[in-house]
């Protein structure tokens, strides 16, 4: 369902500002990067745009969306 691909990008969101701040990488680039991607990928789900996404880390893991 696309509120449960929507609630997984939020998850993966914040888990990823956490990691940041706990243990930053020093590339503020990258990791502005990772965040600006994860809130695009959420604006475009909610909106309908995007029927199936993936992400590589912290593991591989595919999502297809549905109505």
């Amino acid at each position: 369902m696309r509120a449960s691909a929507v609630l997984f990008l939020l998850n993966r969101r914040r888990a990823l500002l956490e990691e940041i701040a706990v243990t930053p990488s020093g590339n503020v680039e990258l990791e502005s990067k990772g965040v600006e991607l994860i809130e695009r990928l959420i604006l475009n789900v909610r909106a309908g745009r995007v029927r199936a996404f993936g992400l590589d880390h912290p593991t591989a893991v595919t999502v297809f969306v549905s109505d």
